[in-house]
């Protein structure tokens, strides 16, 4: 009896001890999956980062241009078209100079008439002076005009789009699309398209043009087409343009009258 006993206590310390190893095996196991899912947890959380770094780096280039909020000071009242004679900018052109040369723009008073007005009134009030070109997307554009210097900033007042999608051959379709996001437009302008050489204004949307405009340095931008309203083109110092580095200042802007 005493061996028989001492086979059970034997057995019973043998089935404990791999019930011991038993849970042993399983709490690797667990703490295995924890192990994993903490890994795991942290790839997303560092993809997670990548992605949004990404899509900032995306938002500074995106293929369009943008204020990033609405102005929010005061320094000049909006001008009317009627204030300008907008006839004499016919004749005349805009010239940007830079510590890398000069930019000469022709101006569209016809296809943006309250654009250009504003463009002048600005101009003349030496608003542009010493500003700086905040954002240089390298083959794509050059953007100023903004006196925070950071892409926020304004005159203190914006004012409506003055665009035809129509005269730039846009499809009903994407025509429709447009004003479903609140672009508003005009048939009774023709509108010139985003080409190289392009000037326009940046905005934060529909109808929020104040100070800020744009340069299109090296390729046509169709997809922009109906989202900006283009006022004038680089008739010279393109190459000027493409050589304007983030920081440049906008030491004036002044208007000549053109050559024959």
């Amino acid at each position: 009896m005493g061996k028989i006993k001492k086979i059970r206590e034997l057995k019973k310390i043998e089935a404990e001890q791999k019930r011991f190893e038993k849970k042993q095996k399983n709490k690797k196991i667990i703490l295995s999956i924890l192990g994993g899912l903490a890994v795991l947890i942290i790839l997303i959380y560092g993809l997670i980062k990548i992605i949004n770094q990404n899509n900032n780096t995306n938002t500074q280039a995106t293929p369009s241009p943008s204020n990033s909020s609405t102005p929010s000071f005061s320094f000049l009242p909006s001008p009317s078209s009627n204030e300008i004679n907008l006839e004499e900018f016919n004749k005349k052109i805009a010239v940007v100079k830079t510590p890398r040369g000069e930019i000469e723009i022709e101006l569209y008073p016809s296809a943006a008439p309250q654009t250009v007005a504003n463009f002048v009134k600005l101009t003349n009030n030496g608003f542009y002076n010493n500003l700086t070109f905040h954002r240089v997307v390298p083959g794509f554009v050059i953007q100023g005009g903004d006196p925070k210097g950071d892409g926020t900033g304004g005159p203190g007042y914006t004012f409506a789009d003055e665009i035809n999608p129509w005269s730039l051959g846009l499809s009903e379709k994407t025509i429709a699309a447009y004003q479903a996001q609140g672009y508003t437009y005009r048939q009774d302008l023709i509108s010139h398209k985003m080409e190289v050489g392009a000037v326009a204004m940046a905005n934060s949307g529909p109808n929020t043009n104040g100070s800020q405009f744009f340069i299109v340095t090296d390729k046509d931008q169709p997809h922009l087409d109906g989202k900006h309203t283009v006022f004038g083109k680089v008739i010279k110092g393109l190459e000027v343009a493409r050589q304007i580095k983030q920081g440049d200042k906008i030491e004036k802007i002044y208007f000549k009258e053109k050559t024959k």
